[in-house]
């Protein structure tokens, strides 16, 4: 069983003052959806974000509303850099590349405690490993152009990081030297999931996991092969506080969509095509059912598909806040498999459509939440006139399993997620 700890956070936060101390973030701080998990800490907290090599790889400089950014370039190893950082406590997003075990294997060294900070719900991934479920993109003579140009730009920032990775290895005990160069061969030819089960040293294990449930984290501790005994603080969600507490208003005929980014990634069988495809005959259906339908897209998708929608039929892109200031008017939430639907499936007015018609077959990707009994899978689009016209019948059978759901998915929906994060990383 893995242990349990407990953070009390009422007496601690009454006393919280901010700290001037380093926590150094590893994970990839280019996506502002990760670096809003931290939102609750940031006038609190200094962090120092790392996992690039050089400046050019970054896309936005959201981050520096938290702290700063250093590059493994800029460090001869990995314990120079622990040594001149000084960190507090490591916080990895995931530690799946050869830089982040050899990092981690460095904190072991140098007794830093280090911490793995969850940031989604984790679904089969297997699914989407298999080569058969994967389109190959094409790539136009201009991308790959484009692609050596940058490679050249960035040679010599990614050689110093290469050197790096060398000389920390060189520099490790022998037998931390010898497990970095297992896992470095292991993961040249595998993936992340395949190599986690080949290699089970607790060496590339952070020393303590910051979970949002104990159902998610069953789902990381089975992909991510953790021991029986790996420690663990469960916390809720931070993404969702502002969600929390949501209070029914007057039912309009409203259908929140989420949606992923299924054919950016070629996944599933999912290819521009086919999502445009399916787009038309989903606005249809919503529209024929006299529903209004709102769109909230997934930060890494191509928004242009869905604008162009939008300007033939009466479908409107919302954000995160637009679609907190219309959930309460909204009955009936459909969408792909995501994390964004754990607080939707919670809400008691909300009835939740998953869908599973993917191009690559009808796969239950979003098995947690059928099983939990908070939503009805749609294996084939045709269903769905058919089901919204159910949707009262639906309802009924969902509300009664919403507050399992919400322990066992949320730990615990009370907007204080954060501060429970807050609370550890102090701690």
């Amino acid at each position: 069983m893995p242990l349990i700890l407990e953070c009390n956070t009422n007496n601690f936060m009454a006393n919280c003052k901010p700290s001037n101390k380093t926590i150094l973030f590893i994970g990839d701080y280019n996506r502002t959806d990760y670096v809003s998990l931290l939102k609750s800490c940031k006038d609190i907290i200094r962090f120092t974000f790392l996992n690039f090599s050089s400046v050019a790889e970054e896309t936005n400089s959201y981050y520096k509303e938290y702290g700063n950014a250093v590059y493994w370039k800029d460090f001869k190893d990995a314990y120079e850099l622990l040594k001149k950082i000084k960190p507090f406590k490591v916080v990895f997003l995931y530690i799946e590349s050869y830089h982040h075990v050899a990092l981690n294997v460095a904190c072991k060294k140098l007794v830093i405690p280090t911490y793995l900070l969850e940031h989604g719900m984790r679904a089969d991934y297997n699914i989407a490993f298999d080569p058969e479920m994967v389109c190959i993109p094409k790539v136009s003579f201009y991308q790959k152009l484009r692609t050596f140009i940058n490679k050249i730009n960035q040679f010599s920032a990614r050689f110093k990081s290469k050197l790096f990775l060398n000389r920390t290895i060189r520099h490790s005990t022998p037998e931390d030297a010898a497990f970095l160069r297992t896992f470095i061969s292991t993961r040249r030819k595998y993936n992340f999931l395949v190599t986690f089960k080949k290699i089970k040293d607790p060496k590339r294990l952070a020393d303590y996991y910051i979970s949002f449930s104990s159902k998610v984290f069953e789902i990381h501790r089975t992909h991510e092969s953790l021991t029986s005994d790996q420690k663990v603080h469960f916390i809720g969600v931070p993404y969702f506080d502002k969600l929390a507490g949501m209070v029914e208003a007057q039912k309009k005929r409203n259908i929140i969509f989420i949606d992923q980014p299924l054919a950016e990634n070629q996944l599933l069988g999912w290819t521009k095509e086919s999502k445009e495809q399916f787009a038309k005959e989903f606005i249809r259906m919503c529209q024929q059912a006299n529903y209004n339908l709102f769109i909230k897209p997934h930060p890494l998708q191509d928004l242009s598909m869905w604008q162009e929608q939008a300007k033939k039929n009466k479908i409107t892109l919302i954000t995160d806040g637009q679609l907190k200031a219309s959930l309460p008017f909204t009955p009936v939430i459909i969408g792909f498999y995501s994390t964004y639907l754990m607080p939707l499936a919670a809400m008691r007015h909300t009835t939740l459509l998953t869908l599973e018609n993917h191009p690559a077959g009808p796969f239950n990707v979003s098995k947690p939440f059928v099983e939990a009994g908070v939503s009805h899978p749609v294996y084939l689009l045709e269903e769905l006139p058919q089901l919204l016209s159910e949707i009262d019948i639906i309802h009924q059978k969902q509300i009664n399993n919403k507050n399992t759901f919400a322990n066992d998915w949320l730990y615990i929906f009370d907007g204080k997620s954060g501060d429970r994060l807050k609370a550890i990383l102090l701690s």
